[in-house]
């Protein structure tokens, strides 16, 4: 629970910044879509049994993002990504591998700046579903989560941007006695399109 308040604390910090350029003039042909396309790594919160099985973490192989907003101040949008680990059990040392995929809705809130650089920090929820395959069959499960991210985009040419972001997905969740490692601490950078 203090991670929850300590990351959301740090996004309402974010949006108390300001700018020397937040005067925003909004044109008709202004861009309203923003797709962002990033990869990056998960780490997952101190479970030892998931450390035995994957190590610290597992790989954030694709987020899909897209965003619609309104003079770039504030936007809703969603996301989707597919997170992979390959371990091996700790019993028999048996290939296993676990999927993710969390489906998340948020709204957003931006801060522009003179050269380009665009601030942002959004809060959100949706649900992951958990896939994990080894030796002793399949199992699959579907959980709901919440998100706090802030990020930054750097344009580099016409609507194409370098993007980077930092996403914690929360909560631990309960499975009888023990805690299931749901969500984690995303990092990712790609790159964003406005249209």
């Amino acid at each position: 629970m203090k991670k929850i308040f300590f990351f959301a604390g740090i996004v309402l910090s974010s949006i108390t910044i300001q700018s020397m350029c937040q005067e925003v003039v909004c044109q008709e042909n202004s861009s309203r879509f923003t797709s962002a396309f990033t990869a990056g790594y998960v780490f997952k919160h101190d479970d030892h049994n998931f450390r035995q099985v994957y190590g610290t973490g597992m790989g954030n192989v694709i987020t899909a993002d897209l965003c619609y907003h309104r003079c770039n101040v504030w936007g809703i949008g969603g996301k989707i990504s597919y997170w992979l680990a390959v371990g091996r059990t700790v019993a028999f040392r048996r290939h296993t591998f676990l999927q993710e995929l969390p489906i998340t809705f948020y709204v957003r809130r931006m801060f522009n700046f003179c050269s380009g650089l665009q601030l942002y920090a959004s809060l959100g929820g949706g649900f992951t579903w958990i896939n994990e395959q080894n030796y002793l069959g399949k199992t699959n499960q579907v959980r709901g989560i919440g998100e706090v991210e802030g990020g930054l985009t750097y344009p580099v040419w016409c609507h194409l941007d370098l993007t980077t972001a930092f996403r914690y997905i929360f909560p631990r969740q309960n499975q009888g006695s023990t805690k299931i490692d749901v969500g984690g601490f995303d990092l990712r950078g790609g790159i964003a399109y406005s249209f």
